[in-house]
């Protein structure tokens, strides 16, 4: 297993909870939906830094490198992503 992304789930006045995070990060992005979809990707909590560390097997990490390129689509950090679903929800529109 190799780690290949890393997010602070703590940014300025946004806490994001874990399962949300797992949840909303395989949902938007196609690297990791890729991953998860062949059973490649594991996820850990780290408490003490606020942060959730993603693994993945190297040959799954490899293929999906050269399918999608980057981990989050686009110019988008993840906490845009949790705020622009945030406000859909809020405003009832899906995603």
């Amino acid at each position: 297993m190799k780690k290949f992304f890393a997010m602070p789930l703590k940014s300025y006045n946004e806490n994001v909870p874990i399962e949300l995070a797992k949840d909303l990060l395989v949902k938007e992005s196609p690297f990791v939906k890729y991953l998860s979809d062949n059973g490649a990707l594991a996820i850990r909590h780290m408490k003490s830094r606020a942060t959730m560390e993603c693994y993945a097997d190297e040959k799954h990490l490899v293929i999906a490198k050269l399918k999608y390129g980057k981990v989050l689509p686009g110019k988008m950090s993840f906490i845009e992503i949790f705020i622009r679903n945030q406000l859909s929800r809020k405003l009832g529109v899906s995603p």
